[in-house]
């Protein structure tokens, strides 16, 4: 087999992870805007846990009042999107859902969001995975972070050999939303995915990061 047949067989290969692997967001608006922002994110991931891995729930909110937005954004993967839309309709502690797709080249939204920017720019820890497991600690922190977001980043490595996987800190959702929707990319040859963010530092394995 020729060279450029060999490449045009690994695009196909690298197209084929990125449909499986991208990051879908959806809206959601209808619940029940009293209650505590913790309150309506775990309501929704409750909610919509069926539909597959819910990889990140924001519940924006107003800085003044502490009240959550009328709306909130649920980012699933590509193939469970169909999933969490038939939940549009259904009810969530007496209150009626009203789901749509919002994919992330719109921006009709945008104007509300920014009177709602937070003075407090909350970290948040992406687990990543699609790196190759061979690199260097070094290595692996300058490529994840050059990928998602160079100037507020900071990543480690986990054990575990071939199914290594990696925490990626950012701060700000606007750079969590950046990482959401280049996961699935191919970078390189290899095709960085996020699986899951969590709102707390993970525990580390066998590495500190040095204190500036």
């Amino acid at each position: 087999m020729d060279e450029s047949a060999i490449k045009g067989l690994e695009l196909n290969g690298c197209e084929a992870e990125i449909r499986e692997s991208r990051i879908s967001r959806i809206v959601v608006e209808g619940y029940d805007t009293s209650l505590r922002r913790e309150d309506v994110e775990e309501a929704l991931r409750k909610h919509f846990a069926s539909c597959g891995n819910i990889i990140h729930v924001y519940v924006p909110i107003n800085e003044e009042t502490d009240i959550p937005n009328r709306f909130s954004f649920i980012y699933v993967n590509g193939e469970d999107e169909e999933k969490a839309l038939r939940l549009d309709g259904s009810d969530m502690g007496g209150r009626i859902l009203q789901t749509y797709a919002y994919p992330f080249q719109e921006n009709y939204l945008d104007d509300v969001l920014a009177t709602l920017k937070e003075a407090r720019q909350t970290q948040r820890t992406l687990k990543v995975t699609g790196y190759d497991p061979s690199l260097s600690m070094d290595d692996v922190e300058s490529k994840l972070c050059k990928h998602f977001a160079p100037a507020s980043c900071f990543a480690y490595r986990t054990c575990g050999g071939l199914q290594s996987k990696a925490f990626v800190y950012l701060v700000g959702e606007d750079d969590v939303e950046k990482a959401l929707e280049l996961s699935g990319r191919c970078v390189g040859g290899l095709n960085i995915v996020v699986t899951q963010v969590l709102p707390k530092k993970p525990i580390k394995c066998g590495y500190t990061r040095p204190l500036n």
